[in-house]
């Protein structure tokens, strides 16, 4: 069920940056949550230069978003927000001022994944810590 949004200014993340960073993002979910590798996708989206914008000046700024299910406590969240921190900023070499993250709930009743409804986080041991 996660999925991950990652928006960049166009060319901060050349192809081979974002496979790097997709295959750490992945194994860091799994990791964290504990859900197989196919639960996790990535879409990365670049928007042209001067259409990012920080206290109404163009600047490069990078923004991730993370759709989960809800049930996890607020320290698994501020955990996780703070090695997906470090990984984007690795990544991308951007600044603490440049960088966004926020994390969306949504009901395991109202997501699906392989066809099927998703179920309550209670109902995966591993992935409630």
């Amino acid at each position: 069920m996660p999925l991950y949004s990652i928006l960049t200014q166009a060319g901060m993340l050349d192809q081979n940056a974002k496979v790097e960073l997709a295959e750490k993002l992945t194994a860091l979910h799994c990791e964290y949550a504990g859900v197989p590798a196919n639960w996790v996708h990535i879409i990365f989206q670049d928007y042209r230069t001067g259409d990012g914008f920080i206290a109404g000046k163009p600047a490069a700024t990078t923004s991730l978003t993370l759709l989960i299910r809800t049930g996890r406590t607020a320290d698994y969240k501020r955990g996780l927000l703070t090695r997906l921190w470090a990984l984007v900023q690795s990544a991308t070499g951007a600044s603490d001022e440049e960088i966004v993250l926020g994390i969306h709930e949504v009901p395991p009743s109202q997501a699906m994944e392989m066809g099927k409804l998703m179920p309550n986080v209670s109902e995966s041991p591993a992935d409630t810590q």
